[in-house]
């Protein structure tokens, strides 16, 4: 196993115990804000934000999981008994679809269209406060570059092990 793919393998155990903690706090959120509404008649004005917070958060970073395990939606399964060429064709077409797909997000991640960071989604993250929680949105906002750079990471980790039959299937 190469350093890429121990690295794949690590953040994608990371990225799995983040994302069930989330779903958890989620379904915390949300059952304190049906107790405090409908029990106590004082709904709490935070536990919704922070429910759709943690709802990206989980989404994203399982989204991260799932394509690791090859169980993101795709177009086109191409059999185990496909030619080389094929497999070796479809491998490289994924792996460009991905640096298209998530080169532009990271980009403008952290450079707006003009190429300044000050532009950047980011920063424009970090001059607003959630209401209801008063967080900076650059902490709520940061799961984008985070998930793409940990995709890149597990197309990295896919590139150097090669096309094998888990990813025919």
């Amino acid at each position: 196993m190469t350093a890429i793919e121990r690295a794949s393998a690590g953040l994608d155990r990371a990225c799995l115990i983040l994302a069930k903690l989330a779903l958890g706090g989620m379904v915390l959120a949300v059952l304190l804000q049906i107790v405090a509404r409908y029990v106590f008649d004082y709904p709490f004005i935070w536990t919704e934000e922070l429910a759709r917070y943690l709802m990206v958060w989980a989404g994203l970073l399982g989204a991260t999981c799932a394509f690791r395990r090859n169980l993101d939606p795709v177009i086109l399964r191409v059999p185990a008994d496909a030619a080389r060429v094929r497999i070796v064709i479809t491998s490289i077409v994924l792996a460009a679809t991905v640096l298209i797909f998530l080169g532009p997000i990271l980009y403008h991640a952290f450079y707006g269209s003009n190429g300044t960071l000050a532009r950047g989604f980011l920063m424009r993250a970090a001059n607003r406060t959630s209401p209801g929680l008063g967080l900076n949105m650059a902490l709520v906002s940061s799961i984008v570059p985070i998930c793409c750079t940990i995709l890149l990471i597990h197309l990295a980790a896919r590139v150097v092990k090669g096309p094998t039959e888990q990813d025919q299937e």
